[in-house]
């Protein structure tokens, strides 16, 4: 009775050892650099890559590393199955093409075992670590680090002392030194009319000051809510005792009237100027919903255009004409054009909100696939100016496109007049591996609009994560059953690549 995001995998997987170069396809202007990424590579099974952000200690270090989820990870908790974890992976600054790998090491958010409480006399668990899918989401900013496992269950306050999956968060701060639990949901609200099956950390940001916002779309009957709250409040006064625990100044969406249910806000999230008055927004799934961070009142709603679409299964922000307001970018991977309406062909779509002053949004712009079932839209990130034409850039991974399928990352760049000219494709990556492998999914996963090496261009990380060939990773959401289904494909034996790729602007 769970909404999941992608949670369904199958077959063997496979560790691989040799280096999977991508190969660059031009379109016009200046480009990443593609032909000896930095790769990264973590433990057989264990998911790595579901989740990515760059890290630095501290705005001035010129330390920078790479922070990996691998939800299905195993560690040092004692008794705990796959609780997941997080990587820590350094980013050199002269890599090596030649030498194996960079290594990566777990970092230590939860070194414990399920907290225990006495029923009838007997010891029974009060929380269940195994499975929680720790690491789904990571996200950093200035030296803070959150991540969240939104599978964590725990032991409801009621008589029979069922499991809900209520989610639960990590953060850390001064270079990993200190830590504590967040869980906004394990609260006296249970059950599914409750906050019981919140999986709060499905999504997960910060705000420009450093306020952490967190989705969790199954509160309220699949209703969904997005919390707030200070890391500092929530490191003060912590204390692995206080299960039900109130953060100071925390702030919670409520729940809304029964037509609401199923909307599952919180699904993604993300946060940018909207009103004018730097309070910034947060946008989430479904319907777009722009919530003043403020108060966590609604202001306006985007809508998809298509049933079925997974319309804001990604969303970014970022000032694509250079008028100093945000605009609003949303991927809907399985979009359908229909040229004929007995046979539509599924391609995905993103959509571009220009926004011209504060709230006030054009029409969206339209970005569609070309590849049927690639799965376009299904990430999207904000590059910063990597051509250094005074606009802003995007990506946008299509981890099915291609010739054979195994997926590719198409760079836009932006420009003063979008209205009239749109985005301009300007790359093209892919992964090199043959079809003939039956590896798919380069592109699942994007995160950028950072300076790695201080070269006064920003980044980009596309990621290739636990591909096999025919098996379409999108899931339905089933509230009423918690069963996880395959919209369209089927389980297919063999190798599973698990690799993370880091480019740099040539």
């Amino acid at each position: 009775m769970c909404a999941y995001r992608m949670y369904a995998f199958g077959g063997m997987l496979c560790r691989v050892v040799s280096v999977l170069w991508p190969v660059l396809s031009v379109v016009s202007g200046f480009n990443l650099h593609a032909e000896h990424p930095a790769v990264y590579r973590g433990p057989e099974g264990s998911y790595f890559g579901y989740s990515v952000d760059f890290y630095r200690p501290t705005p001035e270090s010129s330390t920078l590393s790479v922070l990996v989820g691998a939800p299905k990870a195993n560690t040092s908790q004692p008794g705990i199955i796959e609780g997941g974890a997080v990587y820590y992976c350094p980013y050199p600054l002269n890599p090596d093409p030649t030498k194996q790998p960079y290594s990566c090491t777990q970092i230590p958010f939860d070194n414990t075992n399920n907290r225990m409480i006495k029923v009838n006399g007997t010891r029974e668990p009060l929380e269940f670590k195994s499975h929680q899918w720790f690491g789904a989401s990571v996200r950093t900013h200035k030296g803070k680090v959150v991540a969240c496992a939104p599978l964590y269950h725990w032991r409801a306050v009621k008589v029979n002392g069922e499991k809900d999956p209520v989610g639960t968060c990590y953060v850390a701060v001064q270079n990993f030194s200190a830590y504590a639990e967040y869980s906004p949901c394990r609260t006296n609200d249970p059950d599914p009319e409750g906050q019981g099956f919140c999986q709060a950390g499905f999504s997960v940001d910060f705000t420009k000051e450093g306020t952490l916002v967190v989705g969790g779309p199954g509160s309220f009957y699949w209703q969904g809510q997005v919390m707030t709250a200070g890391v500092a409040e929530i490191l003060n006064g912590y204390s692995l005792k206080a299960v039900l625990r109130r953060v100071p100044g925390e702030k919670h969406t409520h729940a809304a009237a029964d037509t609401h249910d199923d909307s599952y806000l919180g699904y993604s999230v993300a946060v940018g100027e909207f009103t004018g008055d730097s309070e910034q927004g947060k946008r989430q799934h479904f319907h777009l919903s722009v919530i003043n961070s403020t108060n966590l009142t609604f202001i306006m709603n985007f809508t998809g255009e298509q049933m079925a679409s997974y319309f804001g299964y990604s969303v970014t922000v970022s000032d694509l004409n250079g008028d100093g307001y945000d605009d609003v970018l949303v991927g809907a991977p399985l979009y359908m054009e229909r040229e004929r309406e007995s046979k539509p062909k599924e391609v995905g779509r993103v959509y571009l909100y220009l926004q011209h002053s504060p709230l006030t949004f054009s029409e969206p712009l339209l970005l569609t696939g070309t590849h049927t079932f690639g799965r376009f839209g299904t990430a999207i990130a904000p590059l910063g100016d990597l051509n250094q034409d005074g606009y802003n850039d995007v990506a946008v991974g299509c981890p099915f496109g291609g010739e054979d399928r195994s997926g590719l990352v198409l760079i836009y760049n932006g420009q003063r007049d979008l209205t009239a000219r749109g985005l301009t494709l300007s790359q093209e990556l892919y992964g090199a591996w043959a079809s003939s492998s039956g590896l798919s999914g380069y592109g699942f996963t994007l995160r950028g609009d950072r300076d790695l090496d201080n070269n006064h261009y920003p980044g980009t990380l596309p990621c290739t994560l636990l591909i096999l060939s025919s098996f379409f990773r999108f899931t339905s959401l089933l509230p009423s059953s918690g069963e996880v289904t395959q919209l369209k494909g089927s389980h297919s034996k063999g190798s599973i690549v698990q690799s993370l790729y880091l480019y740099r602007p040539s």
